[in-house]
């Protein structure tokens, strides 16, 4: 069987998933080709897989004579001509993406422990401090916030911003919908205004984002100009108090620059799971804030966010279930037409 598997991940992870395919597979890798390329490619092959997003016309449809599977992997398939696909015979598909999963799911619990000023509180209840007397509960005693706890906060009627808007995205705005939570986001290319409304968010440029997010997630891949942008200018512009989450590229805090912003108060809190240099060298401006300032509002994580799902084989196999499916004659997962 021939696949043509369209990407533009970096390629350490275009080797992972070439060997995570199924030995029957046949696989031609092309990383961000233009049309004219996956035309010149799509004549003889069984399976047209689409990592990440990216126009499946119908023109290309109906010049893949051979087509007998178009998989999408992730979750956005606005920009894959059902209709042609359809009328083609051709079944199309999606894949959830465990480590979309994984890292959505991090970012959820990065976002409610700063709200809930989680490693302060953790951190001032285990000291010895000049508590009232302890008094066993019951329903009608029972020390509240006996350490005196003040700054958290609710996601109802906060305003969650997210720029870089990929499958990652994708997900933790779908997780946020439940919390009653207003959802800005900023990428490259707007998305189509029923997706939007599908996803229950509003598109926003980077200077609104900036200046209305209570909580503003940093999720940009790797690419040009992303380096070490988040510096004291663009936090200048940002909402003061506002929570930082940063859990897209690693190197796209001035770490620095972010640590002052948070004992300066510009930034109300901070969560970071990947660093500029990694390991985080001991004496990393992010290390020592969170080492030196215990009763700061900071989640640090050592670039855990994904687990082992970007780099092991063995879970990116799964990927690979439909085409599985597809060899062995059984019914294809999350189909569309």
């Amino acid at each position: 069987m021939k696949a043509l598997l369209l990407t533009n991940r970096a390629p350490r992870h275009q080797k992972i998933a070439l060997q995570a395919a199924p030995d029957f597979l046949q696989v031609n890798l092309l990383e961000s080709p233009d049309r004219a390329v996956i035309l010149s490619r799509i004549a003889d092959v069984d399976v047209l897989i689409s990592e990440r997003s990216g126009s499946i016309d119908r023109g290309l449809i109906e010049a893949g004579k051979k087509l007998r599977l178009v998989q999408r992997l992730g979750q956005f398939t606005h920009d894959i001509d059902l209709d042609a696909a359809r009328e083609s015979g051709v079944p199309v598909c999606y894949a959830p993406l465990l480590v979309s999963t994984l890292v959505s799911e991090h970012v959820m619990m990065q976002i409610l422990a700063l709200a809930k000023t989680y490693r302060e509180s953790a951190h001032v209840m285990l000291q010895r401090g000049d508590w009232a007397p302890p008094q066993k509960c019951d329903e009608n005693y029972f020390a509240y916030n006996w350490t005196g706890r003040t700054g958290m906060r609710t996601l109802a009627e906060s305003t969650v911003g997210i720029i870089g808007f990929g499958e990652i995205g994708a997900d933790v705005a779908r997780r946020l919908r439940g919390f009653g939570s207003e959802v800005l986001y900023y990428k490259r290319r707007r998305l189509p205004a029923g997706l939007e409304d599908a996803l229950s968010l509003r598109y926003a440029d980077l200077d609104q984002i900036r200046a209305r997010s209570d909580f503003l997630c940093l999720l940009q891949p790797h690419g040009p100009g992303v380096g070490e942008s988040i510096d004291s200018h663009f936090i200048a512009k940002m909402k003061k108090g506002a929570l930082l989450i940063s859990t897209g590229a690693s190197t796209v805090l001035k770490e620095a620059d972010v640590a002052a912003a948070v004992l300066s108060g510009q930034l109300g809190g901070l969560a970071v799971d990947g660093y500029v240099h990694e390991p985080a060298p001991f004496d990393s401006p992010l290390l020592n804030l969170a080492r030196e300032c215990p009763q700061a509002n900071v989640i640090l994580s050592p670039h855990i966010a994904g687990g082992v799902a970007s780099n092991d084989v063995a879970a990116r196999s799964r990927e690979f279930e439909n085409i599985r499916r597809l060899n062995e004659g059984r019914p294809l997962l999350h189909q569309l037409v």
